[in-house]
């Protein structure tokens, strides 16, 4: 049984204002965190990070405070302003060019060939939460894989959206499968079974779904701290052991448990066939860009 950790634990004791002592460790924990980073974070995620290290209470009024601090510190420039991500706002709009050569420019850096395309496996990567989606949609994009977030249990347009996909891969010959991040709790745990047993149920789509995290095998091996089952939740009669929200997981471990699910999941010939073309066919596109330009100069 995985024991609670009493960081989580209701406290009685009257909170106090930090005193200057407090708030210059509280900033060096932030900073031991951002440092680490190899990309930016949310703020979200450098929430659970902190009442994971002990360092603040899981609490919304903790969350509140920390995101005042944070707005200070930043204006004051000990902490950069690019140390954070919101990936839940983002400009709507096509993009434009000055020209040809400035639109073939920008799809040498964008062109990708589908990489998956002789891969006996559909992959997909869904998450439940905004908080790591920019953390784990890194990697998945890198190897050319969609990342979907689910933001809770997915709606039904969205699972009919998914079974379409899923099921045009799995007539062209593939097996489909997910590999999903979220919380270890009695909510969090239902997600990913209840999304494949709707995809099987109402839309005739079998989805293997594989829990990537948190599992209870992960908060053993990382020592993951736990916090007790919220009493409110009415999923939690029949739950055995703590809770560990997958927030809690540092970036670097989570972007790692992702890369080696996906290199399981390729077969290596056929991958770097197509990576060879792609190499070519961007090259071909570099020449055609650096033609046009020497048109315009003429």
């Amino acid at each position: 049984m995985i024991s609670a950790n009493p960081i989580y634990g209701t406290s009685h004791v009257k909170r106090t204002r930090r005193s200057q002592k407090d708030m210059d460790s509280l900033l060096r924990s932030i900073r031991t965190v951002i440092d680490a980073e190899e990309y930016g974070i949310t703020i979200r995620h450098l929430f659970y990070r902190l009442v994971s290290m002990a360092v603040i209470e899981k609490t919304e009024a903790a969350y509140k405070n920390l995101c005042a601090h944070l707005t200070t510190w930043r204006r004051s420039g000990e902490i950069p302003w690019d140390s954070f991500v919101d990936s839940t706002r983002w400009h709507i709009g096509n993009d434009r060019w000055s020209g040809i050569a400035e639109a073939l420019d920008r799809t040498v850096e964008t062109y990708r060939r589908d990489l998956w395309e002789n891969q006996s496996t559909y992959l997909e990567v869904w998450v439940e939460k905004d908080a790591i989606a920019g953390i784990i949609s890194g990697v998945a994009n890198a190897f050319g894989i969609k990342t979907f977030v689910c933001r809770g249990n997915p709606s039904l347009t969205s699972l009919f959206n998914a079974g379409a996909t899923f099921s045009n891969m799995i007539e062209r010959g593939k097996d489909a499968k997910v590999l999903y991040f979220g919380d270890h709790d009695p909510s969090g745990a239902t997600i990913d079974t209840r999304s494949a047993e709707i995809l099987r149920e109402d839309f005739n789509v079998v989805v293997d779904f594989e829990r990537v995290a948190v599992t209870p095998r992960l908060i053993a091996e990382m020592n993951l701290p736990t916090r007790p089952v919220k009493a409110t939740d009415n999923r939690a009669k029949n739950w055995v052991g703590g809770c560990v929200e997958v927030d809690a997981i540092p970036s670097v471990d989570l972007r790692r448990l992702l890369e080696n699910r996906i290199h399981e999941h390729i077969e290596p010939v056929a991958w770097h066939q197509l990576q060879t073309i792609e190499t070519e066919e961007r090259r071909t596109i570099r020449e055609m860009a650096e033609h046009f330009k020497k048109e315009a100069g003429k």
